[in-house]
């Protein structure tokens, strides 16, 4: 394993957890998540262990978790690609074609869209100070993950996000 060798990383940033109950404020909280604690999460539960060792390794200086609830909240649907398109920036061109392919292919399911998880993590890896944060202790409850509050502890999970991926003027964040 990686930590074997005495690594040192300042920031490590993933896609996953949960800010439930007690984390995320209740009036931001989506409702099929209302009242949870724990929820699984694909990307922790890829390998449990692994990240549980990386959650206590000390040669990482700060872990931020773009959390599975707040992630659900940001969808690509047509108004979104359409502000992306419209925005008509050279840097949002590739992420315009393939949000309309995709919608081209009607909704999937129930979606009207695309949950945006990775492409909100990847924001939140480039420009924390965007999102909202609460420093926590992840945890992992009977194949579920879970977040309580905790200073001190240089693990931060989303809890907001400041608008959309695109803002009036076309800008990323």
């Amino acid at each position: 394993m990686a930590m074997d060798l005495d690594f040192r990383v300042g920031r490590w940033v993933a896609q996953g957890g949960f800010a439930g109950e007690g984390v995320v404020p209740p009036e931001r909280q989506l409702e099929k998540f209302r009242g949870m604690v724990v929820c699984p999460t694909y990307n922790l539960n890829g390998d449990p262990k692994a990240a549980l060792l990386a959650l206590e390794y000390g040669g990482i200086g700060h872990r931020r978790f773009v959390s599975k609830n707040v992630c659900h909240g940001v969808v690509a649907d047509r108004a979104l690609v359409d502000r992306v398109g419209a925005a008509k920036a050279p840097h949002l061109e590739l992420i315009h074609r393939g949000m309309e392919a995709y919608l081209s292919k009607g909704p999937v399911g129930k979606k009207a869209g695309k949950k945006l998880h990775d492409p909100l993590a990847a924001c939140c890896a480039l420009t924390p100070e965007i999102r909202e944060w609460a420093e926590v202790r992840l945890f992992r409850e009977k194949g579920q993950w879970g977040s309580a509050l905790r200073p001190g502890t240089n693990t931060w999970i989303i809890t907001g996000y400041h608008g959309r991926f695109v803002d009036a003027e076309g800008d990323v964040g």
